[in-house]
């Protein structure tokens, strides 16, 4: 594998489970997610459709608002933590929202 492979390389993470390794992929991120884990969100950041902050929005929570993360990725250009989270909007029949949000917008640590 080479050497830009290996550094879009993630390290998955949920509570009290041990680190694996795995694709950064949003089609895969649902589907592998072993756990969900509660944080809150600081400011009015954006969730990112992938882990640097020139990417797309996807939504943007206010803040106070809930987001669940699942596991973190390091982005490799700028060495900082981002979150994958699952955001969920309206009651009754919620629609949910997934993507990545920088660590800096939310009360988990980065």
């Amino acid at each position: 594998m080479s050497t830009a492979a290996l550094t879009m390389m993630f390290t998955a993470t949920a509570p009290a489970a041990s680190a694996t390794a795995g694709k950064s992929t949003p089609d895969t991120q649902q589907a592998s997610a072993a756990a969900w884990t509660r944080t809150t969100t600081i400011n009015n950041g954006p969730i990112r459709t992938c882990y640097a902050a020139s990417c797309d929005e996807v939504w943007r929570p206010g803040p106070g608002e809930s987001v669940y993360w699942s596991h973190y990725a390091i982005n490799p250009n700028s060495n900082n933590r981002w979150y994958y989270v699952e955001y969920a909007v309206g009651n009754g029949t919620p629609k949910f929202f997934y993507g990545w949000i920088y660590c800096g917008n939310v009360t988990a640590s980065c």
